[in-house]
């Protein structure tokens, strides 16, 4: 199953929102995966921290992804989280190589 989180920046902090993602058998180990590479990356999440706890998102399907369990900072310039907290879509003027289909959603093997 795949996993993609997105990691936001505190207002405060002045850093860059950030998105990883994962292949894992489950939620319970990307989960961990995903506190070992924010700890090799040098991300704080949480209260008083630079970011906030990442969020599980739909898993999108476009030509750009960033590259698997690496911290990237540049998805966010070209794509935009909607108010569901569930789908991403290309900002406008950004970018693109296009979508390959639909956003999958959270959970389903795609």
């Amino acid at each position: 199953m795949e996993f993609f989180y997105f990691i936001k920046a505190t207002q405060k902090s002045g850093k860059e929102d950030a998105v990883i993602w994962y292949t894992a058998k489950s939620e319970a180990r990307a989960n961990l995966q995903l506190d070992v590479d924010l700890e090799d990356a040098g991300i704080e999440t949480g209260r008083g921290k630079d970011y906030v706890k990442p969020v599980r998102t739909d898993f999108p399907v476009y030509n750009d992804l960033p590259e698997e369990s690496a911290v990237d900072y540049t998805w966010c310039k070209r794509y935009e989280l909607q108010d569901d907290g569930r789908t991403w879509l290309p900002k406008a003027g950004a970018e693109s190589t296009g979508a390959v289909g639909q956003n999958c959603r959270a959970g389903n093997d795609h």
